[in-house]
């Protein structure tokens, strides 16, 4: 199977179960889905600053700080566990909508061409 369906999948379903259980849940797994988030970030972070050093494309400093932020925004939320409760058009929800859609967004512009 192609690579890019593969990562193009693995971030679809990221997606569409972020989004469900921040939706339809009453959060049984939402800690764990803050955790899985932080992590992913973290190795995005890492994945893109490696980038950088392999090709010295400015950009990717951007891109590599960026996950480093949502990595820690999603860690600060574990510890902090300040989390919305059942109003799903409040700030702290739409601010998981916006963590999640960002993480998945650098996620796609990640996957490589070939």
């Amino acid at each position: 199977m192609n690579q890019k369906i593969i990562w193009i999948s693995i971030i679809a379903m990221f997606i569409l179960v972020s989004t469900a259980v921040l939706l339809y849940t009453d959060y049984p797994i939402h800690h764990e889905l803050h955790t899985v988030s932080a992590f992913i970030a973290i190795i995005l972070s890492g994945l893109a600053f490696r980038a950088y050093i392999n090709y010295k494309i400015t950009r990717l400093l951007f891109s590599g700080f960026a996950f480093l932020a949502f990595g820690l925004a999603e860690g600060l939320e574990i510890i902090y566990d300040v989390e919305h409760e059942g109003d799903f058009f409040g700030v702290t929800a739409i601010r998981d909508y916006i963590i999640i859609a960002g993480l998945s967004l650098f996620a796609l512009g990640t996957i490589p061409k070939k």
